[in-house]
């Protein structure tokens, strides 16, 4: 795959971004975190570009996203309600994730040399653990098409982007110098981050409206 075709399919994330800035005004204020972590991944991809071009580096910038990804993934289980009601393990796991961020990027310096492969491990972890727990949630007291729930959708697409990274990151962990199947991984990457990206746009599509968008516009009227 070439360079360009794999910016293009990063660059994906704009879609479901667009999108939600287009409804931000209307959904409900507890999928703000997703709409939050769509401009963080945009952002990361515009800053990793231009990092590229003057550096042919991007791992910082990679890592510190791993950092602010999975803190901003908890803020959403927050906001839906799971870890609200235990804040206890909310707490746990933002700790065990930031300690392990901290000891692999900072304790062994690694932040500007190495992607932080561990920690990545470990948030995917948790994440696929807090999707399957929400899915099932969804399962047992949704009576609609689950297709159409938005929070499904974003479970769904954090699920695929989780295992995948549990897969890739486990395999460079056990092989790290393995530059022909790093190179394969990287390419597959694309086009699963690119699917992953599509359904997070048909779940900003399918957010619910706020209990009181359509009184308040008959409101001002």
């Amino acid at each position: 795959m070439t360079y360009l075709a794999s910016a293009l399919l990063s660059f994906t994330i704009a879609i479901p971004l667009v999108v939600a800035l287009v409804r931000i005004h209307k959904v409900r204020t507890s999928y703000f975190p997703f709409m939050v972590l769509l401009l963080l991944a945009f952002t990361t991809e515009v800053a990793s570009e231009i990092s590229l071009r003057l550096t042919r580096e991007n791992t910082a910038i990679s890592n510190i996203y791993t950092l602010l990804e999975f803190g901003v993934i908890l803020w959403q289980f927050h906001a839906w309600g799971f870890l609200r009601r235990r804040k206890a393990l909310l707490i746990m796991l933002a700790a065990v994730s930031f300690i392990a961020w901290v000891i692999e990027n900072i304790a062994y310096g690694r932040l500007e040399t190495n992607f932080c492969s561990a920690t990545v491990f470990l948030n995917s972890l948790i994440v696929v653990f807090l999707c399957i727990n929400e899915i099932n949630a969804l399962i047992a007291s949704f009576s609609g098409h689950l297709f159409r729930n938005a929070q499904f959708l974003i479970c769904l697409g954090l699920m695929i982007i989780s295992i995948y990274s549990l897969i890739t990151e486990g395999t460079m962990l056990i092989d790290p110098k393995n530059a022909v199947v790093e190179w394969r991984i990287f390419n597959i990457f694309s086009f699963t981050n690119a699917f992953v990206n599509l359904i997070y746009a048909i779940a900003v599509y399918f957010i619910p409206v706020r209990d009181d968008y359509y009184f308040s516009r008959r409101f001002k009227a």
